[in-house]
């Protein structure tokens, strides 16, 4: 019965967790942080493809490099408020947004397999991987040391 006791507590627990994740303001402005690095990418790629005739790959992996310091520094100074050092951070959002394409790649690749429509995986991947990406960064990558 105590077993039975404590897994129900551990389950209560992660729901607690995730409820708390979800009704943050933390995870807005994760949203916020991620609509703004999203933008710059998609600006920036523009502009040095289209305006600046730039070779496709360059152009697009500067975008996505200027992107990614985008995302990393709302990130980690406004939406997680870490006073960590960026030598233990940023590598682990690097890890982090890994994971997340690592995830996307695998919720895309298995509904194309199912033979469900692009857009709707694309929605499935949209919605769901940045949730996971959040939870890793508020859990493992923003978190303060002593915390873990």
């Amino acid at each position: 019965m105590k077993k039975l006791f404590e897994n129900c507590k551990n389950i209560f627990c992660v729901y607690a967790r995730l409820r708390d994740a979800i009704c943050s303001q933390r995870l807005i402005r994760f949203g916020l942080v991620g609509l703004a690095a999203t933008a710059s990418y998609f600006a920036l790629g523009l502009l040095f493809v289209d305006l600046l005739s730039m070779p496709l790959l360059i152009g697009n992996a500067l975008a996505y490099i200027i992107s990614f310091a985008v995302s990393y520094a709302g990130q980690s100074r406004w939406t997680f408020q870490s006073g960590d050092t960026d030598s233990r951070m940023l590598p682990r959002f690097a890890i982090a947004q890994a994971a997340g394409f690592g995830l996307n790649s695998m919720i895309i690749g298995a509904l194309a397999a199912l033979r469900v429509p692009y857009l709707l995986s694309m929605l499935a991947a949209t919605v769901s991987v940045p949730f996971v990406v959040y939870l890793i960064c508020k859990y493992w990558v923003f978190r303060p040391r002593g915390k873990e």
